[in-house]
């Protein structure tokens, strides 16, 4: 009974010995950092975010995630560490999602104007500024004047603190080209057209299925040499809405009721999903279309459309 006693306070004592090791092992300072930053993404696991710091990944680390639940508990964001960290305070600080980024979120259709004022109201950075870094940017799709409406990614980036406008531009540009990898896209002058066709159909409607419709339409009106007569060509130029007597007479090379064809840039950043809404665009025979409450109408003739127009209330 002695032996027993004594070999079960050994088997306890090695136990605790054990337990404080490991606790030991993840409250000692595992390495000293100044002011660095890690960002961390969607999915990514704690074995890639240990690598991105610098810091091996061990079997102590994979049994206190697994212990405590949080192997995948990491949250989006970027955190910075300054100063000695032990394993535990990172784990503990990316699982909290209490990160020191500064998060600038482009939204589905917004112009490169509007997000110019939020990089600014956020202070990453001057209009002035983006754009030197813009011209010193080296991308493979058409970019007249350095106008690079169209390429800013809709996402939410993060950014920490002193992040220079180049960072900024290229973080925006290399998820473009994520996106769109210009091996897939050979014949870059017809991307840009697809482009700047996916940039209205964005500000025109908002239903995946209508969008192949109202993309088809206009893709029809090109063929037949037929004004694409959108206002949100011209409240592009304009930086506000359009009135109808501007429509009918602004000779601005924006302005898709007085000139045929795509206006000369993309009026708007679009999603990939309206992108793609353009290459798989739904052609029908359908020329006109008009958005009322929540719906959108088609029409294959003039007179149709006025009819709707008038029986939905669109039009006293």
């Amino acid at each position: 009974m002695k032996k027993i006693i004594i070999c079960f306070s050994t088997f306890i004592g090695i136990l605790i010995f054990l337990f404080l090791l490991f606790f030991m092992m993840m409250l000692t300072p595992v390495k000293e950092f100044k002011n660095k930053y890690v960002v961390v993404r969607k999915g990514e696991s704690f074995n890639q975010i240990y690598n991105d710091l610098g810091i091996k990944y061990t079997l102590t680390d994979k049994v206190y995630l697994k212990i405590t639940g949080n192997g995948s508990k990491a949250r989006v964001g970027s955190y910075k560490f300054d100063g000695k960290v032990s394993r535990m305070e990172i784990i503990s600080k990316i699982v909290s999602g209490k990160s020191d980024e500064i998060r600038l979120t482009i939204p589905e259709g917004f112009s490169n104007r509007q997000v110019f004022e939020r990089i600014e109201k956020l202070g990453l950075g001057t209009k002035e500024k983006l754009e030197q870094a813009l011209k010193k940017a080296d991308f493979p799709y058409p970019h007249p004047n350095n106008n690079y409406e169209g390429y800013f990614y809709p996402e939410t980036y993060f950014f920490y603190e002193g992040t220079s406008e180049k960072e900024v531009v290229d973080a925006i540009l290399k998820e473009f080209l994520k996106n769109y990898p210009p091996e897939k896209y050979p014949d870059k002058d017809d991307f840009y057209n697809k482009l700047k066709l996916a940039s209205i159909v964005e500000l025109e409607v908002a239903k995946k299925e209508d969008k192949t419709k109202v993309a088809g339409i206009f893709l029809k009106r090109l063929e037949i040499n037929m004004r694409l007569e959108s206002d949100a060509t011209l409240k592009y130029e304009l930086g506000r809405q359009a009135y109808r007597k501007e429509l009918l007479t602004d000779m601005s090379p924006y302005n898709s009721y007085k000139h045929k064809g795509l206006p000369p840039t993309p009026v708007s950043n679009p999603s990939k999903e309206t992108f793609d809404a353009v290459v798989n665009a739904e052609i029908t025979g359908d020329l006109f279309f008009f958005t009322y409450k929540g719906g959108t109408y088609y029409s294959k003739t003039h007179d149709e459309h006025l009819r709707k127009r008038k029986e939905t209330g669109q039009l006293k």
